[in-house]
């Protein structure tokens, strides 16, 4: 039987969560917004992270200025800017 590789089907084998995100999840900084002091969030499992907790695309481990995260724990693409700036 062969699987047929369609886009729902991929997204849904991407999204696992197993707990790593927990390991790498940070507070909140003292000054400053959580954006500007280099942290992405997590669309998916709702948590904020760093560069340690995310990766890039091929799985290289992430800088603090590389662009392109991606969540260590789903393999899913963070945000690292707000969606609206007022």
């Amino acid at each position: 039987m062969v699987i047929p590789r369609t886009p729902i089907h991929a997204v849904a084998l991407k999204r696992i969560c197993d707990d790593t995100c927990k390991n790498y999840g940070v507070k909140k900084p003292a000054a400053g917004g959580r954006y500007t002091a280099g942290q992405a969030r997590c669309q998916t499992c709702d948590m904020r992270i760093d560069y340690r907790g995310a990766h890039l695309f091929g799985g290289r481990p992430a800088t603090a200025d590389s662009r392109g995260w991606f969540c260590n724990c789903y393999n899913y693409r963070v945000r690292r800017n707000p969606r609206n700036i007022v």
